[in-house]
């Protein structure tokens, strides 16, 4: 008789964690050891609160907002459907469960447009203080997964994603109670084809009694092994089966 897993549901940061250290990945899964956390970003949340509201103006005007409108004008609108709501929240977000992996996969977007096609394509807002803006590798596996997302949920997707990032202008001389920002819109093609290989590694990895072998050095997972040792942790525990961490 096949050994039936319980339910198991991964974030997409949870899957970003998988790629980045299987083995700390597993020490999450298993013991909630987490890595330590960054900073909070609470400027960029804020930033992120106050241009969905913006958005959200111009989405009830069934217009673009002006950062579109100069790229994308009469070829889409921001998506409007009863799903938004839902695809937006943490800890919610478009959620797609395999049930042959018996496990879900799931994160939270910012935004979507609408194609004149009909298919859906994600936005995201980005705050940066830097000079230049990049697009590093991360963005562009959020987006892909995102897009993974809402294809599995039975959406046509566009194949290319959008980023609005705002960038603090610093030519202004002073501060003068106002953070000017220069808005500006790049976009990337989405790549999904690789993001169900990986949510399947994820989970097999997941549902392992024994932590996976250190492949490449990581000093948050060699600190634990040494802490463990000290300890005289065996690392031999019942698993959890959620990883929620976005």
């Amino acid at each position: 008789m096949p050994i039936k897993f319980s339910s198991l549901k991964i974030s997409r940061s949870g899957l970003k964690l998988f790629q980045d250290c299987p083995r700390c990945f597993w020490l999450d899964v298993h013991h909630k050891i987490k890595r330590p956390p960054s900073f909070p970003y609470t400027l960029s949340s804020a930033v992120d609160f106050l241009v969905k509201q913006e958005f959200d103006k111009y989405r009830k005007e069934g217009t673009l907002p002006p950062v579109l409108a100069r790229h994308l004008a009469g070829d889409a609108k921001l998506y409007n459907g009863p799903e938004l709501p839902i695809w937006r929240e943490n800890f919610k977000g478009v959620q797609y469960f395999d049930e042959d992996l018996n496990a879900m996969l799931y994160g939270a977007v910012d935004d979507v447009l609408q194609l004149a096609d009909g298919s859906l394509a994600v936005v995201d807002y980005k705050s940066s203080g830097s000079r230049e803006i990049k697009i590093y590798d991360d963005y562009q596996k959020q987006m892909d997964i995102y897009t993974y997302l809402l294809d599995r949920n039975g959406f046509k997707t566009h194949t290319e994603a959008y980023f609005v990032f705002y960038q603090v202008d610093k030519t202004g001389g002073g501060f003068q109670n106002a953070l000017p920002f220069i808005e500006s819109l790049k976009a990337v093609r989405a790549d999904k084809s690789w993001v169900a290989n990986v949510f399947e590694q994820a989970v097999m990895v997941a549902r392992q009694d024994t932590p996976p072998e250190v492949i490449l050095p990581c000093p948050h997972c060699i600190y634990f092994q040494q802490a463990s040792k000290l300890a005289g942790l065996s690392g031999q525990t019942t698993p959890s089966v959620e990883l929620v961490d976005e």
